[in-house]
C-alpha cells in the first residue's frame, strides 16, 4: 500500500485578529507633565528635553484617545482631560490602542492522532472520491460529528504562537464558516522516510510508524470530553440572588445597563395572553423593549423540546412585541427552535467593557415571579468568560444562532484579554472563591461526595421530588444525617407516580435523621445544595426528580462555589424568603 486515507474534517472561516499597542514611557511622561503643568508643545519639549516633533505626534495620539484637551481660558494651553485625570489618579493602565484585520483560516483536523494541519500543508479528498479499496480508515461509529463550535475551539488553540508579535485571535466569523468531512491522504513511502506534515501529533507519528512496521491500520481516537477545571475567582455574598423580587429587580438592572448585547435562555416562554404573573412578567418585556430602543442586540432562546410548537409560538409573539420597539433589522435575534437544555441564563455586557452572567433556577421568559428562586451572579472576568463559553456551547447546536455564537466568542476572548488587573475594582475587594462548573452527570457525584464529607450540615432544595427521589437524594441525605444534626431537604411539588403518601412514608422512616420539608407556599422553584459553612451549588437541576445524563452534559448546569461563609449567607437569605 502506498497511500493511507485518514478521516478528517476541513474547516474554513474568516478570522479576526487584533493587534494591540501599549503606551511608551515617553507618552506617559508627557501626559503626567501636562497634568502637573498645562502648557504648549514648546513648553513640554523644553521641560522634558524631548524633540518638538516627538511631543507633537505624542500629543496628537493622546488627544485621539481623549486623554489630552485644549483649554482656552485664560489662555490656550494643552492639559489633561477629565478622562486622563481619572486614569492618572486611579492608577489604572492607559487604554490600549487596537486595530483589527481579517485573515483566512483553513485547517484540517484528522481523527487518528487528533492533529490540526494548515490545509495548504496536506492533501485531502472528498468522501465521494475515496477509492474502493486500499488503506482506508473509516470514520468512527458513535463518535459525534465535528461542529462549527468544536472546530472554533481547535482553531483558537492552533493559532496560538502563529500570529505576529502583539496580535491575538479575537475569534472567527461563524456566519461565514465552512465545515466538510473529508479524508486526509498521506504517502506511506514519505512517512517511512520520516517526512510528516508540519504539525503532526506524536500520536499520529507513532500510529503511522506502527502501520509501516506491522501493516495493521491504526484506530481512530475519540477526543476525550473536556470538563472545566476549578478556577480561582472572586465572589461576594450579595452575588447570591434569592427570591422572586430580587430576580425581577436584578433583571431590570442588568438589562438596563447593557449597551451592546443581552442573552436570555429560558427553559419555557409564556404566551403574551398568559394571565398568571402577567404584571410582573410585563416588567421583563418592558426592560427588553427599552434595550431594543437603545440599540442593544437581544439574543433570546428557549430550552425545552416539550410542547415545542407552543413555546415557538410564544417566542414569535415576543418577537413581534419587541420588534415594534425598534424598526431596525438586526437588533432582535430570536430563536424559535429549542436548544434542548434545562439551564437558565441571563448574560449582558455591563456597559463598562465587562459583562455579567446570571445562572440558576429562574425561567426569565416564563416565570410569574412568585416562587422562591436562587441564582448566582458572576462578574469577575475569568468566571464570566467561562459562563459565556458555556452558553455558547449550549446554543451552538442551532445553525440559525451563528451570529449569537460569534458574539459570545468575541466577548469571552476580549474579557480574557482585558488588562484591567491594574485597576481598582469592586471585584478586587471581593473575597476569594473557587468556581467549578457542573455538567448534568456531575451533580449526583458531587452530592454523594458532599453527603459523606459534610461536617456540620447538609441542606438541599429541589422544586420537585419524583420517582428517583430515594436513590438520588434521600439515601445520600440519610448518610449525612446519621453523622450530622442538621440535614434538611426542601421541596414544593411531587412529579410522576409519587403521591403524598410516598413522601410521608419516607419522612417517617427518616424522622430524626433527615428533615423532609414540604413547602407549598411560597413555591420553591430554587435548586441548590449547601453544606457546612462555605460550600454551595446553585443549579438548574431538580435534585429530587431528575438525573443528569452523561450523553447530554449540557442539559443541566450547576455552579459549585467554595468561599468563606457562602453557605451561611445563602441559607440566611433562603430562610428569610420562607418567612
Amino acid at each position: 500500500m502506498k497511500n493511507i486515507y485518514i478521516p478528517a474534517w476541513h474547516y474554513r472561516a474568516p478570522g479576526i485578529v487584533q493587534r494591540t499597542w501599549g503606551w511608551s514611557p515617553v507618552e506617559e511622561m508627557i501626559l503626567l507633565s501636562l497634568d502637573r503643568s498645562p502648557g504648549t508643545i514648546h513648553d513640554v519639549s523644553e521641560t522634558l528635553k524631548i524633540p518638538r516633533q516627538v511631543v507633537g505626534s505624542t500629543v496628537a495620539r493622546l488627544m485621539q484617545f481623549g486623554l489630552v484637551e485644549v483649554r482656552l481660558s485664560p489662555q490656550p494651553v494643552l492639559t489633561t482631560s477629565g478622562i486622563g485625570q481619572d486614569f492618572i489618579r486611579s492608577g489604572r493602565a492607559l487604554p490600549e490602542r487596537t486595530a483589527d484585520r481579517e485573515i483566512g483560516i483553513s485547517v484540517v483536523y484528522e481523527k487518528v492522532g487528533l492533529s490540526v494541519f494548515r490545509t495548504k500543508d496536506v492533501d485531502t479528498i472528498p468522501m465521494t472520491k475515496l477509492p474502493a479499496t486500499g488503506a482506508i480508515i473509516r470514520f468512527p461509529d458513535g463518535d459525534p460529528p465535528e461542529t462549527h463550535y468544536s472546530m472554533m475551539q481547535r482553531v483558537n488553540e492552533f493559532m496560538i504562537g502563529m500570529l505576529r508579535s502583539g496580535e491575538w485571535l479575537r475569534g472567527v466569523q461563524a456566519t461565514s464558516s465552512f465545515l466538510d468531512a473529508r479524508f486526509l491522504v498521506l504517502d506511506l513511502d514519505e512517512i517511512g522516510s520520516g517526512v510528516f506534515p508540519p504539525g503532526a501529533s506524536e500520536r499520529l507519528v507513532d500510529a503511522l510508524k506502527a502501520t509501516i512496521e506491522t501493516g495493521v491500520l491504526p484506530q481512530t481516537a475519540m477526543a476525550s470530553p473536556e470538563r472545566p477545571a476549578s478556577i480561582a475567582t472572586r465572589f461576594r455574598a450579595d452575588q447570591l440572588i434569592v427570591g422572586a423580587d430580587q430576580h425581577l429587580q436584578r433583571f431590570e438592572q442588568i438589562v438596563g445597563a447593557a449597551k451592546s448585547n443581552i442573552f436570555v435562555l429560558s427553559t419555557f416562554v409564556a404566551s403574551q395572553s398568559d394571565e398568571k404573573g402577567r404584571d410582573r412578567r410585563e416588567r421583563i418585556v418592558r426592560a427588553l423593549e427599552d434595550a431594543c430602543r437603545r440599540g442593544v442586540k437581544c439574543h433570546l432562546f428557549f430550552g425545552t423540546s416539550l410542547d415545542r410548537a407552543k413555546h415557538a409560538a410564544a417566542m414569535q409573539e415576543l418577537y413581534l412585541r419587541l420588534s415594534a420597539a425598534k424598526q431596525t433589522r438586526g437588533y432582535l435575534l430570536v430563536q424559535r427552535d429549542p436548544v434542548d437544555s434545562h439551564s437558565k441564563f441571563l448574560v449582558a455586557d455591563d456597559g463598562h467593557d465587562g459583562a455579567v452572567v446570571l445562572m440558576g433556577s429562574c425561567n426569565w421568559l416564563h416565570s410569574p415571579f412568585s416562587a422562591v428562586e436562587v441564582s448566582a451572579e458572576l462578574t469577575e472576568t475569568n468566571a464570566v468568560a467561562e459562563g459565556l463559553d458555556l452558553l455558547r456551547e449550549i446554543v451552538s447546536k442551532l445553525s440559525s444562532a451563528s451570529r449569537s455564537v460569534e458574539t459570545l466568542q468575541f466577548m469571552a476572548s476580549e474579557l480574557r484579554r482585558s488588562r484591567n488587573m491594574l485597576s481598582i475594582s469592586e471585584d478586587a475587594q471581593a473575597p476569594a472563591a473557587t468556581l467549578t462548573i457542573l455538567h448534568a452527570a456531575d451533580h449526583e457525584r458531587l452530592l454523594r461526595l458532599a453527603a459523606h464529607e459534610a461536617q456540620q450540615r447538609f441542606i438541599c432544595c429541589t422544586n420537585k421530588v419524583g420517582a428517583n427521589m430515594v436513590p438520588a437524594l434521600f439515601d445520600p441525605a440519610e448518610v449525612a444525617g446519621r453523622r450530622l444534626s442538621d440535614v434538611r431537604i426542601y421541596y414544593s411539588r411531587r412529579s410522576g407516580p409519587v403521591k403524598r403518601g410516598h413522601v410521608t412514608k419516607h419522612r417517617e422512616r427518616l424522622h430524626g435523621i433527615v428533615d423532609i420539608i414540604g413547602v407549598p407556599e411560597p413555591q420553591l422553584h430554587a435548586k441548590f445544595l449547601a453544606w457546612d459553612r462555605n460550600h454551595i451549588v446553585v443549579s438548574s437541576l431538580n435534585w429530587g426528580s431528575q438525573s443528569g445524563l452523561e450523553d447530554n452534559p449540557l442539559d443541566e448546569i450547576g455552579l459549585y462555589l467554595e468561599g468563606s461563609e457562602l453557605a451561611t449567607s445563602l441559607l440566611e437569605k433562603f430562610e428569610a424568603e420562607l418567612g
